[in-house]
């Protein structure tokens, strides 16, 4: 299991603000998208707003089971990211995808109905990252404990010094 990023792929406002919700609208973004098969393949997305040096993520998830084409931007996902742009007027949005590939010809994976394990623990993976980076992240599913757990130096770290043991520990792993 092989993974390659691509993006990011902005996303066009309306004039009211929010992104297209109308299916002529989707299918001119993947008719954009120039990597071909890309729409078709399976894996994870990540929806931002970029309005610094860095776009910030506001939203994980999976096409696992259907291809990005019919996953990313359903009305309930671009609802979802909608509700982030409905109180900001600045930054642009943009789609982020983690392709998965073949094994052997690198080609994109195609979804299946008996589930990509490793696309699900890949979501779970970026939607830590995520929240890492922005507390305010609209996911629900898989967020709970994430925003909950406290591990000084490493998650949720509380205020105040850190021990020396957490220091050490973050050494030791890398963090």
């Amino acid at each position: 299991m092989r993974y390659y990023p691509y993006g990011p792929f902005e996303l066009t406002r309306s004039d009211d603000n929010y992104l297209f919700l109308e299916e002529r609208e989707r299918a001119v973004f993947w008719a954009e998208v120039d990597v071909p098969g890309l729409s078709h393949a399976c894996g994870c997305y990540v929806f931002a707003l970029g309005s610094g040096p860095v776009p910030v993520p506001w939203y994980v998830g999976k096409a696992e089971r259907q291809s990005f084409r019919e996953e990313c931007l359903t009305e309930d996902k671009v609802g979802k990211f909608n509700s982030v742009l409905e109180g900001r007027k600045r930054g642009r949005p943009y789609l982020y995808l983690y392709a998965r590939t073949t094994a052997g010809t690198k080609a994109f994976s195609r979804p299946s109905r008996s589930k990509h394990h490793d696309v699900r623990y890949l979501e779970r993976m970026l939607i830590t990252f995520a929240l890492d980076r922005n507390a305010f992240l609209i996911n629900k599913q898989e967020t709970a404990m994430l925003r909950n757990i406290v591990v000084p130096g490493l998650m949720n770290s509380p205020p105040g010094q850190l021990s020396a043991a957490a220091k050490e520990l973050q050494s030791v792993l890398g963090y």
